[in-house]
């Protein structure tokens, strides 16, 4: 099945989504023209996390009960992404 949605982050770490109780590929785009977002765990910050461009995108594989996080350095940052998971 696949799934899409967009998240706006910001400052504090936002969950991407939800958990699965199955691997799932996800593909997640930065939308923001002119900020970068950092991707990681519950405690990502922007000085920790996975360096996302801006208007970059990263393809990841989730594994089940996982949960991913982004933060960026600005308030009402979009990010899209696009879920696939086994039915």
């Amino acid at each position: 099945m696949i799934t899409n949605g967009q998240t706006i982050i910001g400052q504090t770490p936002t969950l991407i989504d939800g958990l699965e109780v199955m691997p799932f590929r996800i593909r997640i785009h930065n939308d923001d023209n002119t900020a970068d977002m950092y991707l990681g765990n519950a405690s990502v910050t922007t000085s920790n996390g996975y360096l996302v461009l801006k208007q970059e995108s990263i393809d990841l594989i989730i594994n089940p009960l996982e949960a991913l996080y982004a933060v960026s350095s600005q308030n009402g940052h979009k990010v899209s992404w696009l879920k696939q998971t086994e039915v």
